[in-house]
Order: C-alpha cells, then sequence, then structure tokens
C-alpha cells in the first residue's frame, strides 16, 4: 500500500467515484445496465463500509460488512458485500480468506464480477499464486473489452487502475488509467483521480497540477471546488499537524491563507452548503 497517505481518499474526491461520475456496476459485460435492486438502507451501510475500507479501516470495515451479510440479501448487495470484505481482508493480510470472499461474490454473479477478480488475484499475488493471478488479471481485461460502450471501458478501466494504486501497485494503476484517457481523452475525471493519487500521498503541488487540468478541460463546478478547498484545507492541516481552525489561522503565511480563501469561497460562491466550511471561511478568509 502506499505510505505517505496523511488522510483518506474519500476526504478529497474521487474515491468515492460515485460523486465524480465514475460509479460502475460491479459487473462487465451485458449487465453493466443492471438496475441495483438494494433498498435505501443496504446501499448507504455498504457505502459506509466502503468508505472504511477506503481509509483503511480495514477492521472496522469487514466488521460492517459482516453486520450485513444476512440483511441485504439481494444479488447485488451479496456481491458487493463479499467483495468489500475481500477487500478488507486483503487490507488486513487474511489472503486465503479474501479469496473466499471474492469466490462467494463471483458465485452470486456467474464469474461476471470484474471487481471479485480484481480482489482474488490481488490475494492470489499475495499467496505467491502467479499463475492463477495472472489468469484472474487476464479474466479482467477480457470482461472490459467486450463491453462496447466506450465511455463505460474507460470507466471500468479508471477503477481497476484505482484498485491497483490502493494496492500499492502505482506502476499499474497509471497504465490502467492511460488506457481509460485513451479511450475517454475528454473526460475531467481521470485527471482529478490523478491528482486525489498525489494529494493522497501528500504531495499537493502536483495534485492541483492535476486539478488544474480538470478545470481547464471544463470541470467548474461546485463539485471540483469542493474537492479543491478540501484538498487545500487538508494541506495545510497536514503541514501544521492541526485541525483546529483558530491554529490554522495564526501559523498560515497570507499566501497560503489565500490559496485556501480562493478554493473555499469559490465552492460557497457555486452553493457548498456545509456549516463546517461556512465556520472555516468565516475565520480564516477575509
Amino acid at each position: 500500500m502506499p505510505t505517505k497517505s496523511t488522510h483518506s481518499l474519500p476526504a478529497l474526491g474521487l474515491v468515492t467515484s460515485l460523486a465524480l461520475g465514475l460509479a460502475v456496476t460491479l459487473t462487465a459485460g451485458p449487465v453493466m445496465a443492471q438496475t441495483f435492486t438494494m433498498n435505501k438502507e443496504c446501499r448507504a451501510q455498504v457505502a459506509a463500509a466502503n468508505a472504511l475500507n477506503d481509509g483503511r479501516q480495514y477492521d472496522q470495515a469487514l466488521a460492517s460488512f459482516d453486520a450485513i451479510v444476512d440483511s441485504c440479501d439481494t444479488k447485488d448487495g451479496k456481491e458487493q458485500i463479499q467483495v468489500g470484505r475481500a477487500h478488507a481482508l486483503n487490507g488486513l493480510g487474511r489472503h486465503d480468506e479474501a479469496i473466499d470472499a471474492a469466490n462467494m461474490a463471483l458465485e452470486v454473479t456467474k464469474d461476471k464480477s470484474l471487481f471479485a477478480y480484481f480482489e482474488r488475484a490481488n490475494a492470489q499475488e499475495q499467496m505467491g499464486m502467479a499463475d492463477s493471478a495472472a489468469a484472474d488479471y487476464n479474466r479482467i481485461i477480457e470482461l472490459t473489452e467486450k463491453n462496447q460502450n466506450v465511455a463505460e471501458r474507460a470507466t471500468i478501466y479508471a477503477k481497476v487502475a484505482d484498485l491497483n494504486y490502493k494496492a500499492g501497485k502505482p506502476a499499474e494503476a497509471e497504465q490502467y488509467l492511460a488506457k481509460a484517457m485513451e479511450l475517454d481523452p475528454g473526460n475531467p475525471n481521470f485527471a482529478i483521480q490523478r491528482g486525489d493519487w498525489a494529494a493522497w500521498d501528500g504531495n499537493y503541488d502536483a495534485a492541483f497540477v492535476e486539478y488544474d487540468k480538470a478545470v481547464a478541460a471544463g470541470k467548474a463546478d461546485l463539485e471540483m471546488y469542493q474537492i479543491r478547498s478540501n484538498a487545500r484545507i487538508r494541506q495545510m492541516e497536514t503541514k501544521y499537524g492541526t485541525n483546529n481552525v483558530q491554529e490554522l489561522r495564526s501559523k498560515m503565511s497570507p499566501q497560503e491563507t489565500q490559496l485556501v480563501c480562493t478554493e473555499t469561497k469559490k465552492a460557497i460562491d457555486l452553493g457548498l452548503k456545509d456549516m463546517k466550511m461556512d465556520m472555516f471561511a468565516a475565520l480564516v478568509c477575509p
């Protein structure tokens, strides 16, 4: 896993890919248009457990998924829960159990769960099962390339890129993201994704180079500036070792204050409704 992270990706943007239009179903091929059948409560519970996984809180994520195995018993619910369990188990180093969970997801989907293949391949790779892992990675590519919708195929490549990045494979992540960008070169979400990776590693200068590319490509909405403002605030919190607003106000240089406030005010002007952000702007921004 990447070691320079100072925060969980969901605090920024794309890693909760749903928010940036990168939500994809957990299957590939003709089933891409499958209608989710989980009820609202189950969707919220799965999303919360996935957020714990994204934050590397694997013990809590696993417990959260285990708690809803019986109550969220639709086909899509079973698949997403087992994929989430597999991810948490891989994060905990319990790779044999991760394979079992991935197999359950594949059983539910009749061997079409792209992300179950990914988690199983990751587990197999960690256990030295190179041939089995390679077969599963090839299956991911095969399922992805069967999708005739170019934009959807690009989105799947981007998601697999993100999974590789979280698994500590930045080179592979870049390869998959490059495929996504080749297929859908005008999609600003891919620049945001690369920016989130940089921010996750604490490289905020590189992150904002990518975020600026997204804005130049037309992503200049509330969502974009919420990501940018969160990233700037997190940058200052990391630099000064505090999330106390008054302490940050006293420690930040005038230039830093301007950087943070430019992004924050833009988000608020675009309609951001967030009491904490409003309070931050009122206390810090002139």
